[in-house]
């Protein structure tokens, strides 16, 4: 009689070897991304405390006006984070108010840009930023306060070696900063009007007379926080300091208050809307 020696329990018992340091990985990342979700949504609920709005998911109720402002052509986008919302009343007026961080496109391409007017200014790769909505129809005009984005300061060696897109670009030899596209509805040079120290404006003369004529300048006067950066388009004004984001909760609500009282000084110096048009 023939015996078989037994089969030996191989790959055809258990199947093909397992890499358990793969699946180690894949559940190490997942751990690592809950952990990173859950950091960004403390840090969101914290800033809407402070500034006394609500967190809310992304910037789609904003309208497209955003996108034609200086603040975009300087970023060409970016991703939005720590973003909250909501309606306040001011005395006789009704404001919708959004406050987010911007890290800048750019940023992410290991790149900064520059507005190229006179003197140019840049702002950092990543940007807090106060939108308020008003009852308002503005042509484009943006006031500008001395600060560190008129420096044009390269990024330092911390930020370059905290980003491969950076060092990737270094590496090359390729630059690492541009001129942004300039918005049509601004001018290069700043208008010769008076204005409170350390600020400048460009845009339409026309509108900037008025809000000076009626005390504006007031407004910037208070608003003394260096290199502040205000756009007004349609209805929108838009505040954010150039060169840096604000970090922790207190500073994120400082920011909207000076926003909030900047935007106080547009409506108290300017004609409302009416069903018609402007009053």
């Amino acid at each position: 009689m023939l015996l078989r020696r037994p089969a030996r329990c191989g790959d055809e018992c258990y199947g093909p070897p397992v890499d358990w340091y793969f699946f180690g990985g894949l559940a190490a990342g997942a751990a690592f991304l809950a952990s990173r979700g859950a950091f960004r949504r403390r840090h969101q609920e914290a800033a809407a405390d402070a500034s006394g709005l609500v967190p809310v998911g992304d910037l789609t109720h904003l309208p497209a006006t955003l996108q034609r402002t200086a603040l975009w052509s300087l970023a060409e986008g970016g991703f939005e984070g720590r973003v909250v919302h909501g309606a306040l009343s001011r005395g006789r007026h009704d404001l919708d108010v959004t406050a987010f961080d911007l890290e800048t496109l750019r940023e992410r391409r290991g790149e900064w840009a520059y507005l190229p007017v006179e003197p140019p200014f840049r702002i950092a790769g990543t940007v807090s930023i106060v939108v308020c909505e008003v009852d308002r129809a503005f042509p484009h005009v943006l006031f500008k306060r001395a600060g560190r984005g008129d420096d044009l300061l390269d990024d330092d060696m911390i930020e370059r070696a905290g980003s491969i897109a950076k060092l990737a670009r270094g590496g090359l030899g390729m630059p690492s900063s541009y001129p942004a596209e300039m918005p049509r509805t601004l001018s290069p040079a700043a208008l010769d009007v008076k204005l409170p120290e350390h600020w400048r404006v460009y845009g339409d003369p026309v509108a900037v007379d008025a809000l000076l004529a009626a005390g504006f300048a007031t407004t910037l006067d208070h608003g003394s926080r260096r290199d502040l950066v205000i756009e007004l388009l349609d209805g929108l004004v838009i505040v954010y300091p150039a060169a840096r984001d604000v970090i922790g909760p207190d500073a994120f609500a400082d920011l909207t208050t000076t926003a909030l009282a900047i935007a106080d000084g547009v409506l108290a110096c300017s004609p409302s809307l009416s069903p018609r048009g402007v009053e």
